[in-house]
């Protein structure tokens, strides 16, 4: 009995934690997911129409973090303004391996990035569209 009641105690935070990445977009270098259970409502800027939401993206080759670190995938969250079609990064987190495996060599957190805006057939196209829901045309300029 102590032996199964010890088990469930070290099983479940595991599950608690588990992800599940839906390919969201690639390009010949990289493959884009997302956690399509992170995806949130709200946030500071975008009001209503805004909504975070964690990718991964995962190279087929090494890439250089900003501190000159080698690795393979950068897990990511994002601000998406679903009415704008923009994007904010807020912060990152860099794994020596393919699917946010091993330990991370670094993590980023970022106060005041400016927004992009996310074009027609880019990989974060097909993130933001399942992010948002459907394509929205971006409000035009005032």
């Amino acid at each position: 009995m102590l032996r199964a009641t010890l088990f469930v105690l070290c099983t479940v935070p595991a599950l608690a934690h588990a992800v599940t990445w839906t390919k969201a977009g690639s390009t010949k270098d990289s493959r884009v997911y997302i956690d399509k259970a992170s995806i949130k409502k709200g946030g500071s800027k975008g009001g209503d129409s805004a909504r975070r939401a964690w990718t991964l993206e995962s190279f087929g080759k090494p890439q250089t973090a900003p501190d000159g670190k080698q690795y393979l995938s950068v897990k990511a969250l994002h601000l998406y303004d679903c009415d704008e079609r923009s994007v904010t990064l807020q912060s990152q987190t860099f794994f020596p391996e393919a699917m946010a495996k091993g330990e991370a060599v670094g993590t980023y957190k970022f106060e005041a990035f400016d927004a992009e805006k996310v074009e027609a057939g880019t990989r974060y196209a097909t993130a933001m569209t399942a992010v948002c829901g459907r394509v929205r045309a971006a409000k035009p300029a005032p």
